[in-house]
């Protein structure tokens, strides 16, 4: 069964942040590199939900979220429904993560 992805606001904005970031540190190029590569990845999820691994730095959430680890620095942070991937966040994995855990809370 194909479930629809489902990108949150928070989501959004945490990818936005770290495509800007790409185009003007490394350009452009990388930069859309970077986001087919993400596309790409997490597109996979809406056949294979189960495709990333339980996220623990959340093990204490009400709900069971997963992470998709895309590249050296990157985690995608989802749960799955019966219909949907809800894509929750985009992380950077060099950024404290006590900050991810407080997002959550």
């Amino acid at each position: 069964m194909k479930r629809q992805i489902v990108w949150s606001h928070r989501a959004e904005i945490s990818y936005s942040h770290v495509i800007d970031y790409m185009s003007d540190e490394f350009g452009a190029k990388r930069a859309m590199r970077y986001m087919n590569t993400v596309h790409s990845e997490v597109s996979k999820l809406s056949t294979q939900p189960n495709l990333g691994q339980s996220e623990p730095l959340l093990d204490g959430s009400k709900i069971p979220f997963q992470r998709l680890v895309i590249g050296e620095f990157t985690k995608v942070i989802y749960h799955v429904t019966d219909e949907r991937i809800n894509i929750a966040d985009v992380w950077d994995t060099r950024m404290n993560p006590e900050e991810l855990i407080a997002r959550f809370e």
